[in-house]
């Protein structure tokens, strides 16, 4: 069609420019990359999801820390089994999900730790608990995106546990920001992938009263932290952080 609009305007009226600026497509302001949110907002937000009540999170990043030969993996061995179980732990209710528990020290002894738990307990451990024995690094993006994909094959919503997290990442500098902001953004990514807990089993600092072992940043970090203490043949745990 050779016409123009000014043909179209002589055959039909200098009206039909009106129409055809009125009909014209103005382009759309794009949204904001950032939310402003305000009160009401806020107050819309939905409730926080606990998947051990007042300790550990539905969704997040948390931790285990203790001194070693305080009992640590034996404690959260028990607590990876409740929340497969979806059954009370130490008088906290439990909100039941799939368990991942990567056993990345003592992989041998891990066995014997099973035992152990089996024995005291008079039962296997749940079927919802899985765990890896092989090795894994937070600071290989591939390990990372394989080991969300194993994750979400347990199912939804899985809590991912990595002991030790020295050994997730053994040749970063815990002390030093730059590597520690590594292992968060990996373990970040992890939970991301996976959509559930991320729990890093940690190593006290040679001063136990100053809590984690490494960069300040890891604690600031958390969603939640427990803290397993030992004292002779006594060994208690306590919420560091919630």
């Amino acid at each position: 069609v050779n016409s123009d609009v000014n043909d179209l305007a002589q055959r039909d009226g200098d009206d039909v420019l009106e129409v055809l600026l009125s009909n014209a497509r103005v382009p759309s302001k794009p949204e904001p990359r950032f939310k402003l949110l305000g009160s009401a907002d806020l107050h819309a937000l939905p409730p926080l999801a606990w998947r051990v009540r007042g300790v550990l999170p539905a969704l997040g990043l948390g931790s285990v820390y203790g001194p070693s030969s305080s009992g640590k993996s034996f404690l959260v061995l028990d607590m990876a089994a409740a929340i497969a179980e979806g059954r009370e732990w130490f008088g906290y209710r439990v909100n039941a999900a799939p368990v991942v528990y990567c056993a990345l020290e003592g992989e041998a002894g891990f066995r014997l730790r099973v035992e152990a738990w089996e024995q005291a307990n008079r039962r296997k451990l749940p079927d919802g608990l899985r765990l890896v024995l092989q090795p894994f690094k937070l600071t290989e993006p591939q390990d990372v995106a394989d080991m969300a994909a194993a994750v979400c094959g347990a199912g939804n919503g899985a809590v991912t546990i990595l002991d030790t997290l020295n050994r997730a990442a053994p040749e970063a500098d815990e002390n030093a920001s730059a590597d520690m902001g590594r292992i968060l953004e990996a373990a970040k990514e992890l939970q991301r992938l996976t959509g559930g807990l991320v729990v890093a089993v940690h190593h006290s600092g040679k001063d136990a009263t100053k809590g984690l072992r490494g960069h300040s940043s890891l604690f600031a970090a958390l969603d939640a932290a427990v803290e397993v203490t030992r004292d002779g043949d006594r060994r208690q745990w306590k919420v560091a952080k919630a």
